[in-house]
């Protein structure tokens, strides 16, 4: 699976297909397929790449064949769109980006500064436990269930990968980082086991900082602990440079199966402004009258179809005007006389 073991050929190979970052897809011996490997810019690094051994590709394509029916081959699963798409956002989610993390950061005192920064500057936002993730390439700010988390065992001294750490905000427009910067990590209706949130440490779980992989506190499939951190890291801190690139790869037990997305919510945009009404003075009735209003529909003022709307009579001025001879400029001008009431 790596590319390296004896592959039969045919009279017309296909041509080899695009490598994705360090991992170079073997070409079909007789059977085009038509991938194309995901775009990744290495400028967007360093990366840390969590790397799966032919033994847990091997098992990945089983588990792939049992639930399709039938055997695959990863040549079958290349030349199927949608296999294609599913080995694509798997391959993405072993990528993170952003940081070259090694195992002595992933589980160490300095975790607690590392989960934290994301809340400095607020108190109530701290979390009661630490732990350290990672973004991966699966992100597409849109939705949540794009990080691993990273936890050690404490029989074996490996680190355990958590595959289902995930970030599901509670309903409304405000996501999870808006309720850790309140303070309401803690409240019941937050961490809820599961009872309305559907995660079996409720709502925000990832940023309040709730996953675990205690074998002790957690235990079936629908707990959310040891059952998701089953994967291990066998062999680490292998480090790459290619150019200003840095790379650290760690190899997997086995391949991680990406979780459910949840919608990040957006807040709602705020209101148009009110735009005032345009006033004009009438000559006729001596008084201030609404001229025009603004449509927020249209988007531009529109003749009012009431001209006394929000005018209270008592505040307009009662003025009468009337036409004077003025001898200097030799022409009549409109001019106020006096002011009704006084």
């Amino acid at each position: 699976l790596d590319g390296k073991d004896a592959k039969p050929r045919c009279a017309n190979p296909a041509p080899p297909r695009a490598c994705f970052l360090w991992y170079c897809p073997p070409a079909p011996a007789c059977a085009p397929a038509a991938v194309q490997a995901p775009a990744l810019s290495k400028d967007a690094g360093p990366f840390t790449v969590l790397a799966l051994p032919d033994e847990a590709m091997r098992a990945m394509l089983q588990k792939w064949s049992a639930q399709m029916g039938r055997q695959l081959t990863l040549e079958d699963v290349l030349a199927s769109p949608s296999l294609s798409s599913k080995l694509q956002e798997v391959i993405q989610f072993h990528i993170v980006q952003g940081s070259a993390i090694r195992t002595a950061n992933m589980v160490s005192e300095s975790a607690a500064q590392i989960a934290s920064e994301g809340s400095e500057g607020s108190e109530a936002a701290a979390p009661a436990s630490t732990f350290v993730s990672g973004v991966t390439l699966r992100r597409d700010n849109v939705t949540s269930g794009d990080e691993v988390a990273f936890f050690r065992n404490e029989d074996s001294g490996r680190i355990r990968v958590h595959q289902d750490c995930v970030d599901k905000a509670p309903p409304g427009e405000h996501d999870c980082a808006k309720q850790v910067e309140w303070g309401k990590c803690g409240e019941p209706w937050m961490d809820d086991g599961g009872a309305v949130s559907g995660r079996p440490h409720g709502y925000c779980e990832l940023s309040c900082k709730r996953c675990t992989c205690d074998d002790g506190d957690q235990g079936g499939d629908d707990d959310g602990g040891s059952a998701s951190c089953e994967v291990e890291i066998v062999a680490g801190d292998v480090e790459l440079v290619e150019g200003d690139t840095e790379v650290t790869v760690h190899v997997l037990s086995a391949a991680l199966e990406p979780p459910q997305r949840y919608a990040i919510p957006k807040p709602l945009p705020p209101p148009p402004p009110v735009m005032p009404p345009m006033y004009v003075w009438n000559p006729q009735t001596h008084r201030q009258e609404v001229m025009a209003e603004w449509d927020p529909q249209t988007g531009q003022y529109e003749p009012a179809k009431d001209p006394n709307k929000g005018i209270r009579q008592e505040d307009t001025l009662g003025y009468t005007y009337t036409y004077e001879w003025n001898a200097e400029t030799g022409q009549y001008e409109y001019v106020m006389v006096r002011k009704h009431g006084n």
